[in-house]
């Protein structure tokens, strides 16, 4: 059976099945969180004309455990016209549809939804079952994996264009940091590595806080009343870094910073949010806001002071967060989103989203692309222009 939600209260209300659901599920991860969907919610969609939550779940046969979750909302571009698309797909780098048995029930139930050549929608519109009808469906930060089971479902049944959406990169990581570190070629290890040791003669710290605990004496285990600090520090770092080539950066508004406040502040009282920094001459020069859920650790948002550019903070920080990573045990070190050639440069190996759009009609696809284009190519560059 089939449930969705479209309020906030309704969302709520089931936060504690959502997370043991998502915690459970093989491809968890914080963007599918209870937490950083209600965060979003509450500053992307409520008071935002034409946006209303849809969130398609399903139960099994008794109505009491979820099988599956579509965690969408509906978004109207150019004024008419609807879709249906994944909550905070533009500040997450995974996304999909969580499911703990086959993909194919809750996709029969999203075509219900779609206008398209699939010949059970007559059937289902006669029923009365579902009134809305949405005119394309946006899939974003979809796996490999999730994308070629959706290909294979919606070949026969969808007006469907899949294209790649990015890269993210990841290291494999060994139990010791010598061992990571044999991985590279001697020129490569001898460059990290010497970036690292002139670090410290200038007496760069790194410094790590999280509510988890530990005896490294490089940690500072700070408590709630020190985060509003430190979270302003980072802001202004990954400020510094993009506005120095021309770019407004990821918090160039006063509702992005305060969504981004919010929901850093709720993952750094669960255990998630670790915000790292270089320190030099009493002064944080770099910073990076990381993710340790399960056995990772995910670099969200890095940034740094152009201004000392100069000593390598980037490479120097990386190569901190990586050891650290490796000491807490954990198996994956996750650049997450974007090609930069330094996370190549750390052994990272690729894996590919994919962008997926389902459709009534290819005039449709094309009006939603170019609603793209303007919202965010063109409009972003203008402001930009006006605003650097």
């Amino acid at each position: 059976m089939f449930k969705i939600i479209r309020t906030e209260e309704e969302f709520n209300a089931i936060k504690a099945d959502w997370d043991s659901f998502i915690d459970e599920n093989s491809a968890s991860n914080v963007f599918l969180s209870h937490n950083w969907i209600a965060s979003w919610i509450a500053y992307f969609l409520n008071g935002k004309r034409g946006r209303q939550l849809f969130i398609i779940v399903e139960y099994d046969d008794n109505g009491n455990t979820i099988k599956s979750i579509a965690p969408f909302y509906i978004d109207v571009f150019f004024l008419v016209f609807k879709c249906l698309r994944f909550i905070s797909d533009d500040y997450s780098d995974y996304l999909g549809i969580p499911v703990n048995n086959t993909l194919f029930n809750i996709l029969d139930e999203i075509n219900s939804y779609l206008n398209t050549k699939y010949s059970g929608f007559k059937e289902i519109r006669k029923k009365g079952k579902n009134r809305f009808r949405a005119d394309i469906i946006y899939l974003k930060q979809v796996s490999e994996e999730q994308n070629g089971k959706i290909l294979k479902y919606g070949k026969d049944k969808f007006n469907l264009t899949n294209k790649s959406g990015g890269d993210c990169y990841y290291v494999p990581l060994p139990h010791t940091i010598k061992e990571y570190m044999e991985g590279f070629n001697s020129k490569q290890r001898y460059n990290i590595l010497k970036r690292v040791k002139d670090a410290e003669k200038e007496d760069i710290r790194y410094i790590s806080i999280s509510i988890k605990t530990g005896n490294d004496s490089n940690i500072d285990h700070n408590n709630m009343d020190h985060l509003d600090h430190y979270l302003e520090e980072f802001f202004n770092l990954h400020q510094k870094r993009w506005n120095k080539k021309g770019k407004q950066g990821v918090f160039h508004n006063d509702n992005i910073k305060a969504f981004f406040v919010n929901l850093f502040t709720v993952l750094y009282d669960n255990g998630i949010l670790n915000l790292s920094f270089l320190k030099y001459n009493d002064k944080l020069i770099a910073g990076s806001a990381c993710f340790d859920i399960k056995d990772k650790r995910q670099v969200y948002l890095p940034g740094f002071d152009p201004e000392y550019s100069f000593l390598q903070p980037g490479i120097v920080l990386t190569y901190y967060n990586i050891r650290e990573a490796i000491s807490l045990n954990y198996k994956e070190f996750d650049f997450l989103k974007g090609s930069e050639d330094y996370k190549r440069r750390f052994l990272a190996i690729k894996r590919t989203n994919y962008k997926i759009y389902l459709y009534k009609t290819e005039i449709i696809y094309l009006i939603f692309k170019l609603n793209l284009f303007l919202k965010n190519e063109l409009f972003p560059k203008i402001k930009n222009f006006f605003t650097i």
